[in-house]
């Protein structure tokens, strides 16, 4: 399987932070980022969908 690197910047605070309930759950930024971007293409489905539907 080919591999992509994805990089971003965000707040520190907010990353520290995520970092420290991650770890809590034997996870990180990056493996937390990993499962989710593995998640939405499995399903086919976003978990910001809903505030993007038409009303």
């Amino acid at each position: 399987m080919d591999q992509k690197l994805i990089q971003f910047r965000m707040d520190s605070d907010v990353a520290e932070k995520a970092n420290d309930i991650l770890k809590t759950q034997g996870l990180n930024v990056q493996l937390a980022t990993k499962i989710f971007l593995t998640d939405i293409a499995n399903t086919g489905n976003s978990p910001f969908s809903h505030l993007f539907d038409a009303k």
